[in-house]
């Protein structure tokens, strides 16, 4: 296929801007199209071969990627397979010794000219490169650069598209894959305790999106003097750990983040502000990072936190990514304000049955669209999750979850129950209510199967009487229940048990903003100073 073909989308693909006059122009392909879609990787594969025939004349470019999950997967030419060409290895990277036995075996094929370049991206390789010509020793000094330069500017697609490369990889399409990523960012808020736990599950959910090698959350103090790793945090007081505390003059994240809420870095080594070997100190040589990506967030409670994903590949980020993670930050803005608040007392720990994640995916199964007709897009806990973070009034916001949860659930009614103490009485919380919690009624619930999902003896209760069904399941934040989210379904009621999971799932996203109103409602009122009525 050629760029005169008229299957040929020259929009795809992007040309670096910045090339100098000589050098090669390299088509790239953004990875999360190439993965999975056969048509547009022979596409970008054929305007790599036009593009790189101009510098280097040859008949034969094969093109392979080392997935992280192991083996090696043929990118093109397609007909190549046929040949069953075995490629060597990477463990992490492929020995000089490898690449010419690779080289003599094409040789022995019939091509009198042949050169074989592994792609490396960061500590290990991500593909490799093999140009061949029929012609004998055609490749000399001159286009041997001009290969390695190719295998540099592929490198960081390349080591995207291994780290999210599998054999499904074109099965979820990337709706699909950012509700599987709140999906996990809720459990991870629901069974995570300390923050660093909770970092860690944040960063295998976030793999397949945002491939990474590092990941970091820092809050930084009222002054902005200083940083805390919070993701490092094993669990106490917060700064009691003085390793843990990145002072102004070593990393200044005000000065760097500006007047943006994102911010990308193409290479550390070209940044000077940036702490280069500060936060792989502990790692093996080669883990420096080189690529950043990172997001400021506001969380409740004033608390300024930043968010940082960091490969040890140069350019694997760009501005796509910055969007991503500050949507990322704003779904967990209430997790960290409630990291990085001291513990509450009032809780209950998980039953056993609680420790796996919920299966469900909570996305809307849409209907067939009849002809002609414009069918209204699904409802999905992503929506519901970025109602809450950028909302700026709880009351509402509520209101709105209600209203969009209703669309996703088949319930009449919707009501909180949270503990106030550890006694046996709640609060009903209805969505849209503006009073404070300490002025709702307490409501005694001992007895009740109410009080067993709340105090753990239970995963959660599905009843249904005289045609009227009622759904309790726990909100659970850091591995303790701290409520529940109670449904309920007038008769005849559609409701019934396998809308457990993702009612669970509703209640997990919204959990940690109801335990801020909650700790919120049992601090003590503000002492105010003078005289004492006397009546």
């Amino acid at each position: 296929m050629s760029p005169d073909d008229a299957s040929f989308d020259a929009a795809s693909f992007r040309e670096p801007a910045s090339a100098p006059r000589g050098e090669p122009l390299v088509p790239l392909l953004q990875a999360e199209d190439a993965l999975g879609d056969p048509d547009a990787l022979a596409t970008w594969h054929s305007a790599l071969s036009n593009a790189l025939s101009i510098d280097v004349p040859h008949d034969l470019l094969g093109l392979w990627l080392y997935p992280a999950c192991g083996g090696a997967v043929l990118l093109g030419p397609e007909a190549l397979a046929q040949d069953d060409l075995a490629v060597p290895l990477p463990a992490p990277q492929i020995l000089p010794a490898q690449t010419a036995r690779l080289e003599s075996i094409v040789h022995g094929a019939g091509y009198g000219s042949v050169v074989a370049l592994p792609i490396r991206c960061g500590r290990r390789d991500v593909g490799l490169l093999l140009v061949a010509d029929l012609r004998a020793l055609h490749y000399g000094e001159s286009e041997r650069p001009v290969l390695e330069l190719v295998a540099r500017r592929l490198a960081p697609m390349l080591g995207r598209m291994a780290r999210q490369w599998s054999a499904t990889a074109g099965a979820s399409p990337p709706v699909e894959r950012v509700a599987a990523l709140v999906d996990a960012v809720v459990h991870a808020g629901a069974h995570a305790g300390a923050p660093r736990l909770y970092l860690a599950e944040l960063g295998r959910a976030l793999e397949r999106l945002l491939p990474h090698d590092h990941l970091e959350l820092l809050v930084a103090d009222a002054s902005g003097a200083r940083a805390y790793r919070l993701g490092e945090h094993a669990g106490g007081p917060l700064w009691a750990d003085p390793s843990l505390v990145i002072e102004r003059q070593l990393f200044d994240l005000e000065a760097m983040f500006g007047t943006r809420q994102s911010l990308v870095i193409g290479d550390t080594y070209q940044e000077s502000r940036w702490p280069r070997g500060y936060f792989t100190l502990e790692e093996p040589a080669g883990a420096e990072l080189r690529s950043v990506v990172g997001a400021r967030m506001c969380a409740p409670r004033n608390v300024v936190a930043y968010l940082l994903a960091g490969s040890a590949g140069a350019g694997l980020y760009g501005q796509e990514d910055a969007a991503l993670l500050s949507r990322v930050g704003g779904l967990i803005a209430a997790q960290v304000a409630l990291l990085a608040a001291a513990p509450a007392c009032t809780s209950a720990p998980l039953p056993q049955a609680m420790a796996a994640p919920s299966e469900a995916l909570v996305t809307a199964t849409p209907a067939p669209a009849v002809a002609g007709t414009s069918e209204p897009e699904p409802p999905s806990l992503l929506e519901a999750a970025e109602l809450l973070a950028a909302g700026t009034e709880f009351a509402e916001s509520t209101r709105r979850v209600a209203d969009l949860a209703a669309r996703l659930l088949p319930f009449d009614d919707m009501r909180f129950a949270l503990r106030l103490s550890e006694g046996d009485r709640v609060v009903l919380l209805e969505p849209g209510e503006r009073r404070p919690l300490p002025d709702l009624p307490l409501i005694p619930v001992a007895g009740t199967t109410l009080a067993s999902v709340l105090q753990g003896e239970i995963p959660h209760s599905f009843m249904l009487v005289d045609g009227e069904a009622r759904l309790v399941v726990p909100l659970r934040v850091a591995g303790r229940v701290h409520g529940a989210l109670v449904l309920t379904a007038r008769r005849p009621a559609v409701l019934r048990e396998t809308h457990i999971g993702p009612a669970q799932q509703l209640a997990d996203v919204i959990a940690c903003h109801l335990e801020l109103l909650r700790r919120s409602a049992l601090l003590p009122p503000p002492y105010l100073s003078g005289w004492k009525k006397v009546r």
